[in-house]
């Protein structure tokens, strides 16, 4: 087991060095490995901004293989994303393609990028990282917010109002 997460964590290391290809953004492509999104794995929840709209809520659960499932209360619908990249920062930002699938509102765009950029808190009995600034954009749409990890059942009731099936 130790040996598979040093060798999931070196394969890490190496993909956001730079052995992917470049894109022109500055990033580095990756083909989703498993650990590329390790640091920031598991859930989150946020009540995010957008002009015109009241503020609401999301909740997410991420996978180490950038794979995350999404519901968002305030516009009822939800989907999943997609790792796009991680670009090789201090700490790293994550882009990840958004596609709407399901829920009980009609006014979610189909698609969008979802950049999540975490903040690195200084306390060493702490995960790496444990709040993340998320913006989507995507159909004319902004949306901003700070993401908190947290507890998987705390999800369960925002994907219900959402209408979307959980993770």
């Amino acid at each position: 087991m130790l040996a598979r997460r040093l060798c999931l964590f070196i394969l890490g290391i190496v993909t956001l060095s730079g052995c992917g290809s470049s894109d022109p953004g500055g990033g580095t492509s990756i083909n989703n490995a498993e650990g590329v999104t390790r640091n920031i794995a598991g859930s989150w929840t946020a009540t995010l901004h957008q002009q015109g709209r009241e503020p609401f809520q999301v909740g997410v659960t991420i996978a180490a293989n950038g794979e995350a499932r999404v519901a968002y209360t305030g516009i009822r619908c939800g989907g999943d994303w997609t790792l796009d990249r991680a670009e090789p920062s201090t700490p790293p930002r994550y882009l990840f393609t958004e596609t709407i699938t399901e829920g009980a509102g009609g006014s979610c765009k189909g698609t969008g990028t979802v950049s999540l950029s975490p903040i690195q808190r200084h306390s060493p009995n702490e995960p790496a990282y444990t709040r993340l600034n998320y913006r989507f954009v995507g159909g004319g749409v902004t949306s901003l917010g700070l993401l908190r990890r947290s507890h998987d059942p705390a999800l369960l009731p925002l994907f219900k109002q959402a209408g979307v099936t959980p993770p």
